[in-house]
């Protein structure tokens, strides 16, 4: 009887492993890719609302606000391939001059070792993974004069 119930114990033992495992490589593939499309985001926004006649004329770097809040929504939600969970994106700044934009994403994400740990704890049902990403851009110039 003894030999049956330390086996059934290092069953058990392993069935957690085995969902532990899993669960921190679904966080890690979520967390990747949420850092990954935060990064790309914001980047792709800066490029895209870059005030080029200003830089024409002025030979000097701005960047249109609202084109760039609209591009970080578009091309955060065109970039995220994994799909599971509630995503959030923050706009924190966005300044026009210096050109810079600060932005965060967060995800929030369900996964079974959650459940298995939240058995018994009645009161806080929250079973969620919850994955953050920062992102800052700043456009900045080398030399403060231009040479002639």
């Amino acid at each position: 009887m003894s030999k049956m119930a330390f086996s059934g114990f290092l069953l058990l033992v392993f069935i957690f492993f085995i969902v532990y495992t899993a669960s921190f490589e679904y966080v890690k593939i979520g967390d990747n890719d949420n850092e990954t499309s935060i990064q790309n985001s914001a980047r792709n926004a800066m490029t895209q609302s870059i005030n080029w006649g200003n830089a024409r004329v002025n030979e000097e770097i701005t960047i249109n606000e609202e084109v760039a809040t609209e591009a970080v929504l578009r091309e955060y939600a065109n970039s995220s391939s994994f799909n599971d969970g509630n995503r959030y994106v923050n706009i924190f700044k966005v300044s026009g001059k210096p050109p810079m934009l600060a932005v965060e994403s967060y995800s929030n994400i369900k996964t079974p070792f959650n459940d298995m740990a939240n058995v018994y704890n009645k009161q806080n049902n929250s079973n969620e993974t919850i994955t953050r990403s920062r992102e800052v851009v700043i456009y900045e110039a080398k030399k403060l004069e231009k040479n002639d």
